[in-house]
């Protein structure tokens, strides 16, 4: 978009700027929803007078690489296509956890001659001292991430030594004093459900007994034949 400067008379060109917001579950990237990234996204562009055409979402828990980030190739193809000249991203892990995609982002980035700006770090390709500095923070949240995961295994780990059960409970069971132990309401119900298979029933026929006299699922919800299955095939009744 063409603006016009008063002070000089002379005609300038507002930078197009792509955002590009990515979550993940566990570990946490940064701890911030989409909604926030967006929001950060949108001021960032407005203070700097960037003409923001687009924000794009990714989920981390569903992609594996960068060439299965639906929203990040969608931005590449709008900067390769010259609709925009610049990426946006509240955070550099935003982009990835890992730093070889980071770096190769950038290698792409730099190959359109469009920036990358990180809200965080404050950091932006268009200045060498800050793609210097776009190297460092990069490897730091990659260490930080690794961190995280690692304390996370051993904390779990050092829960087990105890005797401690990790995680939800499985139909049939409940924590009592940090250790799994049968629930005796829900064990009835899985005889219940053993016996009927064994008769023949079908998954919907166990499913459709099990909501007729008036039992729930662990979260409280109607039996559906998957759930059965699940309960069968966990080998506890």
């Amino acid at each position: 978009m063409a603006l016009f400067d008063l002070e000089s008379g002379d005609y300038f060109m507002r930078t197009r700027a792509i955002g590009y917001v990515r979550v993940d579950d566990f570990p946490p990237l940064h701890g911030v929803d989409d909604s926030a990234q967006a929001d950060a996204i949108w001021a960032y562009s407005r203070s700097l007078d960037f003409d923001l055409v687009d924000i794009f979402f990714d989920s981390g828990d569903r992609v594996g690489n960068i060439s299965d980030c639906i929203g990040l190739q969608q931005s590449f193809a709008m900067i390769d296509s010259e609709q925009a000249s610049a990426l946006v991203v509240y955070k550099l892990d935003c982009l990835s956890p890992n730093v070889l995609d980071v770096l190769q982002i950038i290698s792409k980035l730099v190959g359109y001659k469009a920036s990358l700006h990180s809200i965080v770090e404050g950091l932006n390709t268009q200045s060498g001292l800050d793609l210097f500095f776009v190297n460092i923070a990069s490897a730091l949240n990659q260490l930080e991430r690794s961190c995280v995961s690692n304390r996370t295994i051993h904390a779990m780990a050092s829960k087990k030594k105890l005797g401690h059960h990790c995680g939800s409970p499985a139909y049939g069971y409940q924590i009592v004093d940090k250790k799994l132990r049968r629930d005796p309401a829900e064990s009835r119900v899985i005889a219940l459900i053993s016996s009927m298979k064994a008769d023949g029933a079908t998954l919907q026929m166990i499913a459709d007994e099990l909501n007729l006299q008036g039992f729930t699922t662990k979260r409280n919800s109607k039996w559906q034949p998957t759930q059965v299955s699940r309960v069968l095939a966990s080998k506890r009744y």
